[in-house]
């Protein structure tokens, strides 16, 4: 697993997001006490962290790309599993996948792991609740 695979993955995690928008909150707030030249700016930054905050506590989240492509907030909305995960992109959303769609068994898990895991296996691709998905599939 790559270094962005490993990002990505604790990009949907929301203990993980809820961490980087308060250190990030810290940092502005200290930039606002000291750097009095910026502090509109840097209001203005800390005003987009605490909607950020809220979005995050109140679970909603939107993909902005498909939010200019549809024009629709519904059609846009990002799901989250009951443990937080968010699940970004379109192949956590299809349930047309199986293990015949996969020639290694570490893109299967790396699927798997990206759209929740067990706690959202849409996917049915481990059947045996096991965490290790498409077994018969060859590693890479």
């Amino acid at each position: 697993m790559g270094i962005k695979d490993k990002i990505g993955k604790y990009r949907r995690k929301k203990n993980a997001r809820l961490t980087v928008i308060i250190l990030l909150l810290i940092i502005l707030g200290v930039m606002f006490y000291f750097w009095e030249k910026a502090r509109l700016f840097i209001g203005a930054m800390i005003i987009a962290m605490l909607i950020a905050l809220g979005l995050e506590v109140s679970g909603n989240d939107w993909d902005l790309g498909k939010l200019a492509e549809t024009g629709s907030f519904e059609e846009s909305r990002i799901e989250r599993t009951e443990g937080g995960t968010w699940l970004i992109g379109e192949e956590c959303q299809k349930e047309a996948l199986n293990c015949d769609n996969f020639t290694y068994q570490e893109d299967a898990q790396d699927l798997f792991e990206k759209c929740g895991g067990l706690e959202n296996d849409i996917h049915d691709l481990d059947r045996d609740n096991d965490n290790l998905v498409c077994e018969h599939l060859p590693a890479k």
